[in-house]
């Protein structure tokens, strides 16, 4: 159990570590710089992490009880990480002029959603 927890904050150690910063300006028919390695993609990957095991902490409360989050809390609590991902991509490409679509984002929304889902699935015993 400790192995699931530790090496993704290793991970995520090392991205912040390598990251550089991308608040420079560019010209509107230039094609926006979008690193695998920058302080965003942490932002979105411990964002989604954080909705789905916080969206599964809501959904398992029952009657001021706590239980262990079951399959469904965790497909539900998934869902809703995602959708907050794609929705904020979403919004990024309606930003004009420089507003764009990044697959990296989306690439790393998913990674903390499957990373809060493998946290969950350690606290879960009916998995």
């Amino acid at each position: 159990m400790k192995k699931i927890i530790i090496i993704p904050l290793l991970l995520l150690l090392a991205t912040t570590l390598f990251s550089e910063e991308t608040n420079e300006f560019y010209d509107v028919r230039e094609k926006p710089k979008d690193s695998w390695v920058t302080f965003d993609k942490w932002q979105h990957f411990s964002f989604s992490l954080l909705m789905t095991v916080q969206s599964a902490y809501v959904l398992s409360h029952d009657s001021w009880v706590y239980n262990p989050p079951d399959k469904h809390t965790c497909i539900v609590s998934a869902g809703i990480s995602l959708s907050f991902g794609v929705f904020k991509e979403l919004l990024d490409k309606s930003k004009k002029p420089t507003g764009f679509f990044s697959w990296k984002d989306l690439v790393m929304d998913i990674g903390g959603t499957f990373t809060g889902v493998l946290m969950l699935k350690s606290l879960s015993y009916d998995f």
